[in-house]
């Protein structure tokens, strides 16, 4: 373990961490000017120009961002800037006060370092200003030191969001949170977040008593320029809190396709677990049972779960119960389930928004393959077709058509086109897929829908990547497939599907 301080330590994080890019910066903090994280590491790019008059400016608006990293309270040389440039009464103010009380702010300023519990500075609390980024953090709150977890894409500048929140706003005392990176993959409209692939833990904190410093450890070589310390501790409570969130996705999503079918919410859970041909869902964990009354609170109240602003999104800690907190999505999951198949790479996939959740390769029938908006309109187990196993264990109606995303008896012909037109998927797959997707999912087939870095992923819960072993740098993938208990009849064993396979 090094010796080095945890200050000095993640200074060079964020020195070899790929976000600062100062054109991608000044763009980010135009978009996002309540974001002090990358305001701070902007006047930090200004600073080592020696441009102190945009340094200061920055810094400025970074607030206590710059007062906890740099030790310091922020003090401007107002002989720096330009006085024809309206800066900020907060930066005049700043200026005028470190002129007239630099005596006195200099002995508050120790007494203030003394009590600070880490190198991000004191917990600013509720009442800190800060706003959404690109990916939210996503907290696991837990009573007695519990595990929190924060989420952010890769390569982004949603890590210092998210860095922001997990060292200065939400660290309450003795508590503990890591930092996991999404990876990204460039797509149709720009960046997509792959949720379905192992997260890789960046970092984390544990906080100390009063007036000790934070214990900062880091699990990614490249960016902090160190030896990694080894993350496996996280395995079990962050994969916990993964499938928790997935669990809360599918319950949302299933709560939205019964509100646009039916033009109101269910009042309980039993609802969506009616037999077919009404079954919006084959059945709810415990976890989704004890979620259902404030996920429905949140979807009534228009936030489709979403947290209230300045929260963040949330999982729970193993054994805790659901909290107000703990159903509020992160922002990467914050859309309802949606399944777009891209014909050109024989691709289906299961997007909440621009994240992937998951990612199958699929039988197609080429031109035969009808493109458009449709509908899960149907859902059924072991549909009988005019052969014996024709369309395998599960199968999903598209808007009342002869096509369907089921099964099949041919294997072989996954990632090609030797269908009729239908999707056909592994049995693994279309079985996970039949679990996550409620009836009423959207469906969009297309071509050029996916990004082509998801060719390659392979099937069921692991989909083409492999799981996390602890191991230092290594990622935390799903926890095998997304299963539901089986709670209510779905066969329909008086229809022979005639579904063009």
């Amino acid at each position: 373990m090094s010796t080095e301080k945890p200050d000095e330590k993640l200074a060079r994080f964020l020195r070899h961490n790929p976000i600062e890019d100062r054109v991608y910066l000044k763009e980010y903090v135009r978009d996002h000017p309540d974001q002090r994280m990358a305001w701070y590491l902007l006047g930090r790019e200004y600073a080592a120009r020696g441009d102190r008059g945009k340094a200061a400016y920055c810094y400025a608006q970074s607030g206590e961002i710059y007062e906890a990293f740099e030790k310091r309270k922020i003090t401007v040389d107002w002989s720096a800037l330009d006085s024809s440039v309206p800066w900020p009464q907060e930066l005049k103010t700043a200026a005028k006060r470190s002129r007239r009380r630099k005596a006195a702010l200099t002995a508050a300023l120790l007494a203030l370092i003394a009590l600070l519990p880490s190198p991000a500075g004191p917990d600013a609390g509720s009442g800190s200003r800060g706003g959404s980024a690109a990916v939210s953090a996503a907290e696991l709150p837990a009573a007695d030191g519990g595990l929190r977890v924060y989420l952010a894409a890769e390569k982004q500048t949603s890590a210092s969001a998210a860095l922001e929140r997990m060292l200065l706003r939400d660290r309450p005392a003795g508590g503990e949170a890591v930092l996991l990176s999404a990876q990204s993959a460039e797509g149709p409209g720009g960046g997509w977040i792959a949720w379905h692939r192992p997260l890789k833990p960046l970092l984390s904190v544990a906080s100390g008593g009063p007036g000790e410093a934070a214990a900062i450890a880091y699990f990614d070589a490249a960016a902090c320029n160190c030896r990694p310390d080894d993350p496996g501790r996280f395995a079990e409570p962050a994969g916990t809190w993964r499938q928790r969130q997935e669990q809360l996705l599918v319950l949302r999503s299933a709560l939205e396709a019964y509100r646009a079918a039916s033009g109101k919410l269910p009042e309980g859970p039993e609802e969506l677990l009616r037999p077919y041909p009404d079954n919006v869902m084959s059945g709810l964990t415990p976890y989704m049972r004890e979620a259902f009354p404030l996920v429905r609170e949140a979807a009534a109240a228009g936030s489709n779960g979403q947290a209230a602003a300045g929260t963040g999104g949330a999982g729970t800690a193993p054994g805790a119960k659901p909290s107000a907190a703990s159903v509020a999505a992160e922002e990467a999951l914050s859309e309802p389930l949606a399944i777009l198949i891209d014909t050109k790479l024989h691709r289906l996939a299961l997007v909440s928004g621009r994240t992937v959740v998951r990612s199958y390769e699929v039988g197609l029938g080429g031109a035969r393959t009808p493109l458009g908006e449709f509908a899960v309109s149907e859902k059924v187990r072991d549909p009988k077709g005019r052969k014996k196993g024709e369309f395998g264990t599960r199968g999903m109606t598209l808007s009342d058509t002869d096509y369907a995303i089921h099964g099949t008896r041919h294997p072989s012909s996954i990632g090609k086109d030797e269908s009729l037109g239908c999707i056909r998927m592994r049995q693994e797959d279309v079985e996970e897929l039949f679990d996550m997707a409620p009836k009423g999912t959207k469906v969009t087939i297309g071509s050029g829908l996916l990004p082509t870095g998801l060719v390659g992923d392979g099937s069921g819960g692991d989909s083409g990547a492999s799981k996390g072993s602890g191991a230092p740098g290594a990622g935390f993938g799903p926890k095998g497939a997304f299963k539901l208990p089986s709670e209510v009849k779905e066969t329909n064993p008086g229809k022979v599907y005639r579904w063009l396979d």
